[in-house]
């Protein structure tokens, strides 16, 4: 049996997702995994987890080769290339998926995904409503998540708001549509309105340092040094070695 799994954003604020939660439904011809594909498929869903991406390309290809009309290995191969930069054949895989199946939900997510590391906002966009066809999927708030940064890169920000809100309706704990909508916010000047959420997000994910930083950075700005020095810390102890971890100990660097 195929497992679900959500995938770690490739960009920062970007969700994409690896496996069929429920009720997909082949329009053309969709074929099982037979025992030998099952097994290179679970062999590379562990490895792309676990983050060894050299074994699990060399099984989810062949995993494909076993079965090359079943969506969930044309998926997650395509996974396997977005994780290792390889835009244009991931591409490949996630519309070979959508493909076989017009109801397989997280490949259009994931397609949509690829046009937003791309700046393709329109491309992203029609990907990602094509994503919404399945109302059996599982994860709908990724779908919007990622909906609202199309419209943020399409410069319509009611649109952008809507989609990040519903993602929020649907799933209060997850935590990116909150920094993606509190980002907004921010270039807006609205930052009455985007403070609360940036400071929602840093609740729900005590190991993010991104709203901590955005949070401190807009502290320094009101000139409450203190408060932002503390986010500051924590960002920089939370993922030291990553992007906005870094940023948090530059700023804890400064006079």
């Amino acid at each position: 049996m195929v497992r679900s799994f959500i995938g770690l954003g490739v960009l920062a604020f970007i969700q994409i997702s690896c496996a069929s939660g429920a009720g997909s439904r082949a329009d053309i011809q969709s074929e099982p995994m037979d025992e030998r594909a099952s097994i290179q498929y679970d062999f590379a869903f562990d490895s792309y987890v676990n983050g060894d991406l050299i074994p699990a390309l060399g099984s989810a290809m062949r995993a494909v080769e076993m079965s090359p009309h079943n969506p969930e290995a044309r998926n997650l191969l395509g996974l396997i290339y977005f994780r290792q930069g390889k835009s244009g054949l991931a591409e490949a895989e996630f519309k070979k998926s959508g493909e076989i199946d017009p109801k397989m939900s997280e490949a259009f997510n994931n397609l949509g995904s690829v046009y937003l590391s791309q700046n393709r906002y329109e491309d992203a966009r029609k990907a990602l409503l094509k994503a919404q066809d399945n109302p059996l999927y599982l994860y709908p708030e990724r779908i919007q998540n990622n909906l609202g940064l199309a419209y943020m890169g399409l410069k319509n920000s009611e649109e952008a708001e809507t989609a990040f809100l519903e993602a929020i309706r649907l799933n209060k704990k997850f935590y990116l549509p909150y920094i993606n909508l509190g980002r907004m916010l921010v270039e807006q000047n609205q930052v009455a309105k985007a403070e609360p959420l940036i400071r929602e997000a840093a609740k729900l994910c005590s190991e993010c340092s991104e709203p901590r930083y955005i949070l401190g950075d807009l502290y320094m700005k009101q000139n409450k040094k203190s408060e932002a020095r503390e986010l500051f810390k924590q960002g920089a102890t939370v993922d030291p070695e990553g992007y906005f971890g870094k940023l948090c100990s530059e700023q804890l660097a400064r006079k």
